[in-house]
């Protein structure tokens, strides 16, 4: 059995992960199909506990969405989170190219 601060490190990821996927945009219609599909990938990676290749779906559907800066930031505390500290050049990247967000 997972010692508590093992579960505690989860649950922050899984938290950072689901923060990263409410923050996505709305799709275009030429990539509902890949984005509906993704979801689905990411949803049953993150019930099975696989939370870097939750991370890696939820990447990928960041840069076909063009996500913005709170979305990379989200996903590179959860990378470091994680310990993938060799994924944290590539978040910050994205982050820093990130469109900025329209006001609402």
């Amino acid at each position: 059995m997972p010692d508590h601060q093992l579960i505690k490190s989860w649950k922050i990821t899984e938290t950072l992960l689901e923060r990263a996927r409410h923050a996505l945009p709305d799709s275009p219609a030429q990539h509902e199909h890949a984005r509906v599909t993704l979801l689905k990938q990411y949803q049953e990676f993150l019930a099975h506990n696989e939370l870097e290749l939750a991370l890696d779906t939820i990447e990928e559907l960041g840069h076909l969405l063009s996500a913005h800066g709170g979305f990379w930031r989200d996903l590179e505390r959860a990378a470091e989170n994680m310990g993938l500290s060799g994924r944290l050049p590539a978040l910050r990247k994205a982050f820093s190219d990130a469109p900025l967000k329209q006001p609402s």
